[in-house]
């Protein structure tokens, strides 16, 4: 296996998966180059590596369904064998996230592989790309229903559940500006209190600052909105008054 100085962190939603198959199972991916830096100022991070591409060789019967992530690309190649994510530059000190979904056939009990990752990009100044790294992906298959009923992993869980926030606002933008306000109150409500009661739950903040994130868009939009529709009325009674008066 190639190794480099790209970090790269593989976490699976559950360590297990029946033996029978999985329709769904993610894999949490973070990578970045060096150690974690906080912005100073206006500052940009110096580039380490340009156009990093994940390319995934399946095992036989492995499907990658979907790429979700900030700004990431996924195609399949031709000959639909091989799956390809663009991950954009890499930057020192800045790491990013992303979560895989499989579909893995069944298999008999035990440990075994999944399929090959292997990351490539370019040097800055440079058009030739690199192999820079290349992984193995394993996952344990198994009929013990112990096992099956473990928990999710909690970081996998809260990616794909704070993920969701950039659809959910769109869907409810769109109903605030077709006028249907009360639904896209509903639709920001409804994510927020979930995200309330996960806060509850596992005493995690994110969730929290994620609910009064959503809260404060839909009281912003409801005022916004709201006011706007109140203008319209208004020139449109006053037009129509101009017109009987004429």
């Amino acid at each position: 296996m190639v190794k480099s100085m790209v970090n790269v962190t593989y976490t699976w939603d559950k360590e297990s998966i029946s033996a029978n198959g999985s329709d769904q199972a993610n894999l949490l991916i973070e990578w970045g180059y060096g150690a974690i830096r906080k912005r100073k100022g206006n500052q940009i991070p110096k580039t380490a590596g340009c156009d990093l591409q994940l390319q995934f060789i399946p095992e036989n019967g492995v499907s990658l369904l979907k790429v979700e992530g900030v700004r990431l690309g996924f195609k399949r190649s031709e000959d639909g064998e091989r799956m390809l994510v663009h991950c954009g530059d890499v930057r020192r000190g800045k790491y990013k996230q992303a979560i895989l979904t499989f579909s893995i056939p069944a298999h008999p009990s035990g440990r075994h592989p999944v399929g090959l990752i292997e990351w490539s990009w370019r040097k800055p100044s440079q058009e030739r790309r690199k192999l820079i790294r290349t992984d193995q992906l394993y996952i344990n298959y198994t009929h013990h229903l112990g096992l099956l009923s473990v928990p999710p992993h909690t970081v996998v869980e809260k990616y794909i559940k704070l993920n969701e926030t950039p659809l959910i606002v769109k869907k409810a933008l769109r109903m605030y500006e077709k006028g249907e306000h009360e639904r896209g109150s509903l639709i920001l409500n409804r994510q927020a209190d979930e995200l309330l009661i996960r806060a509850a739950r596992t005493e995690d903040m994110n969730y929290l600052e994620e609910a009064e994130l959503l809260l404060t868009l839909r009281n912003k939009w409801s005022r916004t909105f709201g006011s706007f529709m109140i203008h319209s009325q208004k020139v449109l009674f006053d037009s129509l008054m101009s017109e009987d008066d004429v």
